[in-house]
């Protein structure tokens, strides 16, 4: 796994982009069948699972935000003791994300990059259009929110909109970090059991980054999240993910692999990481006895923004905790590294399955601005 160091403020934030087998094209395949015919989204309770689903995923960002991007286990292990938080570790009282300050209950950067996607789609009917979706992003980034912190990807959206380009020519396009899957529930919430949702995918995985490799895993994403929304659990969309007919080969490669870990652990890294990371990893695989398994696993296979790594331990937390959303959510939180890009869809596929229920009171309390992000929701599920 090869890394890009990027600095803010003088410090070096670790962005990882993975070099794998190639996923040069994006592969359709027939749908594999499930068990049971799954409804449309007319019924109401489809549009519920929808509803949980953003939300759900939005509560996990800004419950992770406050210990973001921190590559030290024992780190966030001894700020959690310090205030007796060890069993509850979402929304930490002190955000202590070494490389933004977001203010407590706001959400991550991978949380604020959905909210623009959101507006534009409810406030066009419920319908994605890329060049809406490009202004709404830029604005977003720009006026509406313009000290939230943004991703390689955001500054190349602004660049590019700031030099006259539009719709998806402000896609990066190189950039295929785990942006691309964190945006699947908003999509999923519209388009879920029609045809055209592999369409709206790529559509609005190319505004942001323009290449093959981040629209195949934001599909992957997406298809599973599908899978569940209309009715199915999450461990049947990751059969149907494994199966023939499922996600493309590369792609179903990581799910199997997130499947194994729940009869064989992961204990050895399975990727070689770039030689300003080697130290850090090192420290963590020395701790692999004292280490949670499910954290351990995640630094097994990269715990940084990049893919396959962090599809991979979404693939695994749905695997592992599959309608247990807090405990999910948590798991992923103190697993540390990229965690907010994981909890999106992490909480998104979790919330689906378990339904609006499973979304702690407190944490929408914490979260400021909760009540409108749900309004933007129902308007989006209320469209005709």
């Amino acid at each position: 796994m090869a890394l890009r160091s990027l600095f803010v403020g003088g410090r070096k934030v670790i962005s990882p982009v993975t070099h794998t087998p190639s996923v040069t094209k994006v592969k359709t395949h027939a749908t594999a069948p499930l068990t049971t015919p799954a409804p449309m989204m007319t019924d109401s309770s489809v549009k519920e699972r929808a509803k949980a689903a953003i939300l759900g995923g939005l509560l996990a960002d800004a419950a992770s935000m406050p210990l973001h991007w921190i590559y030290d286990v024992p780190k966030i292990q001894e700020l959690l003791a310090s205030k007796s938080r060890e069993a509850t570790p979402e929304f930490f009282p002190e955000p202590s994300c070494p490389f933004y300050k977001h203010p407590y209950g706001s959400l991550s950067p991978y949380g604020h990059e959905l909210i623009p996607l959101l507006q534009s789609m409810a406030e066009n009917g419920g319908e994605l259009d890329e060049k809406k979706y490009a202004e709404a992003l830029y604005s977003y980034f720009t006026a509406t929110e313009p000290e939230a912190y943004r991703n390689k990807s955001i500054r190349n959206v602004v660049a590019a909109w700031e030099e006259g380009k539009r719709g998806r020519d402000v896609g990066d396009k190189e950039d295929f970090q785990a942006n691309c899957f964190a945006k699947a529930s908003v999509l999923v919430a519209r388009y879920a059991g029609k045809p055209e949702l592999r369409e709206k995918v790529e559509a609005a995985v190319r505004v942001q980054q323009n290449n093959d490799k981040a629209v195949s895993y934001g599909l992957a994403g997406a298809l599973l999240l599908e899978k569940v929304v209309l009715g199915h659990t999450v461990e049947e969309a990751l059969s149907w993910a494994v199966s023939d007919g499922g996600l493309p080969e590369d792609v179903r490669a990581l799910v199997e692999r997130a499947l194994a870990t729940r009869t064989q652990p992961l204990r050895e890294l399975t990727y070689e990481p770039v030689s300003y990371m080697t130290e850090m990893v090192s420290k963590h695989m020395a701790l692999r006895d004292s280490l949670p398994p499910f954290t351990l696993a995640v630094w097994c296979n990269g715990p940084a923004c990049g893919n396959p790594a962090a599809f991979t331990n979404v693939a695994m937390a749905a695997a592992q905790y599959g309608n247990k959303y807090v405990d999910g959510v948590r798991a992923n939180l103190v697993a540390g590294g990229d965690n907010c890009s994981r909890s999106l869809l992490v909480g998104a596929l979790l919330a689906a399955e378990s339904g609006l229920s499973a979304l702690p009171a407190d944490w929408k309390s914490a979260t400021t601005k909760f009540s409108e992000y749900e309004a933007m929701v129902d308007k989006l599920l209320t469209a005709p």
